[in-house]
């Protein structure tokens, strides 16, 4: 079975899967469409993925992102993980090229799915065959109810006014004993975080702030079940508890 046979297997009919680029797939309509990150992608990387900035403005560190998604990775040895907003791969990919989980990573940048690849190929020589790099929306998510036994999202949710509806959509993707693994920055009492978060909302990148409170109330309404949560700095690390 090939790629694109995989991708269909977990992707709705009304979704139309296609190679448009080496390794990289597609269910969008139009792949020309600018998507806000295409034309960030290079410094995006270059800022995030640094230890000080994290350090400094969100009191985590980059150590903080790889160890939760090994944790997701590892809450299951086999079935099928999905990335849901997966960037490029920045705290990911060696984890990932490590794993023998069949992982589908997909993001609506073409740009930061570049930089996966990209960076797949630098760690193993090419993008792995448990691997597969998807350009999809997380607003029209394409995937058949239940079809992967861990769903992960990180550092998306504070960029999504509607992250009820969002976590909603995401939790309908994991089988019935799967897991969910999400995070968040929270506004938490820290002068530089809060200060930033604000910034970021003013300049359009981010929604108005949530706080722990927030977040948390609307976790237990959106999963009505038993969750994990723990917050470090102005990060919030959520996940169900169906996970050993």
């Amino acid at each position: 079975m090939d790629a694109s046979d995989e991708l269909k297997e977990v992707v709705a009919e009304e979704h139309s899967v296609r190679l448009i680029e080496q390794d990289i797939y597609s269910v969008l309509p139009d792949t020309s469409v600018l998507h806000h990150y295409d034309k960030r992608a290079v410094l995006y990387d270059l800022l995030v993925r640094t230890r000080l900035y994290n350090i400094v403005m969100w009191g985590s560190s980059p150590c903080d992102y790889i160890e939760f998604a090994r944790q997701a990775l590892d809450s299951s040895l086999d079935e099928k993980f999905l990335d849901a907003g997966c960037g490029s791969l920045l705290f990911t990919a060696r984890i990932y090229v490590d794993s023998d989980r069949h992982i589908i990573a997909f993001d609506q940048s073409l740009g930061m799915l570049r930089r996966a690849r990209q960076r797949l190929i630098k760690l193993a020589g090419c993008v792995p065959e448990h691997i597969r790099l998807l350009q999809a929306d997380l607003n029209d998510l394409p995937f058949h109810h239940k079809s992967f036994r861990t769903v992960l999202c990180l550092n998306v949710l504070h960029q999504f006014a509607d992250a009820a509806a969002l976590i909603s959509n995401l939790n309908e993707l994991r089988s019935n004993n799967g897991d969910l693994y999400l995070t968040s920055l929270v506004s938490n009492n820290r002068t530089v975080g809060d200060w930033y978060l604000n910034v970021l909302h003013r300049t359009g990148e981010f929604v108005p702030p949530r706080d722990e409170r927030e977040l948390r109330e609307l976790l237990d309404i959106t999963l009505d079940q038993e969750i994990r949560y723990n917050v470090k700095g102005n990060m919030a690390f959520v996940t169900t508890a169906t996970s050993g």
